[in-house]
């Protein structure tokens, strides 16, 4: 709460939108359940960084899951599995993408592709 207040104030201070301050405000909001406003500011963040796929937006794809757009964040899953096709975190994300859509099995082989640690 109490950060998610300072980068509110920061954004605010700003008087103009500054990506990594809303990628950083987006993940304190949906810390705190408010995935609609994180929504539309990871949105604006995405669209001040579409020239270059960063990490966050997974994070972004994961919002719109909570908000029920599976089509939105499948569109992001697949621009950052483009970038980053080894990542952990990706795989995860894109067999919960799979699971979603109710292919069970093809979810599973994505997770267990997933390296041991």
């Amino acid at each position: 709460q109490e950060a998610l207040k300072d980068l509110q104030q920061s954004n605010n201070l700003r008087q103009r939108p500054d990506a990594v301050i809303l990628q950083n405000l987006a993940r304190a909001k949906e810390l705190n359940g408010l995935y609609g406003s994180a929504d539309r500011d990871y949105t604006v963040a995405i669209s001040m960084t579409a020239n270059e796929v960063n990490p966050f937006w997974l994070r972004s794809a994961m919002v719109k899951v909570q908000l029920g757009d599976i089509k939105g964040g499948l569109d992001l899953l697949k621009r950052v599995e483009n970038r980053f096709p080894d990542a952990p975190e990706v795989k995860a994300a894109a067999a919960t993408f799979l699971a979603l859509r109710g292919e069970q099995i093809d979810a599973q082989r994505k997770y267990l592709e997933i390296p041991d640690r």
